[in-house]
């Protein structure tokens, strides 16, 4: 009998512990509770700030994407400086496909806003999707031009991204 007990309390021990473990950063302290899913949970629970609802915390994590891709459309004729060794045609055009990558960017962000809020989740996977996928960084490299700031934006523009993902479609 004493046997049986030890293995039923250390059976139960270890699965305390796996559960603990595995719920602990998500209900870590200053987590949001949307974020659980998220890669970058830190930066996922200063997206949301502060949601105490999936509505708000989506239209939260959104509206910040959107801050982030006006402010990488921003930077396209910056483009002009470091492109000095193409043809102002070519300077142009890469500025102008930035411009345009972001704009609808912008669009399909604030076209999900609209989406959520009617509950059309489909449509809102779509134009996430359609934001997620920008031209510009691709450009850029294929003409060897590099914008330092740029590409770091666009690094964390893909890390909103993912997180705005994971807000959105909880599990």
């Amino acid at each position: 009998m004493t046997n049986y007990n030890s293995f039923s309390m250390l059976f139960l021990a270890i699965v305390t512990l796996c559960l603990v473990s595995q719920n602990a950063e998500a209900q870590a302290p200053g987590i949001n509770q949307f974020c659980k899913t998220s890669n970058s949970k830190r930066l996922c629970t200063r997206m949301v700030n502060g949601a105490t609802n999936l509505h708000d915390a989506s239209t939260n994590a959104i509206k910040v994407a959107i801050d982030v891709a006006t402010r990488i459309q921003n930077l396209a004729p910056t483009i002009v400086q470091a492109a000095s060794g193409l043809e102002p045609n070519m300077k142009r055009q890469l500025v102008d496909s930035c411009e345009e990558s972001f704009s609808n960017s912008i669009e399909d962000l604030n076209l999900s806003i609209e989406l959520f809020n009617q509950g059309d989740m489909g449509g809102v996977g779509t134009r996430l999707s359609a934001a997620f996928d920008n031209d510009c960084a691709d450009s850029l490299k294929e003409q060897g031009v590099i914008v330092p700031t740029m590409v770091r934006l666009n690094a964390h523009f893909a890390k909103v991204m993912d997180n705005t993902l994971a807000v959105v479609f909880q599990n």
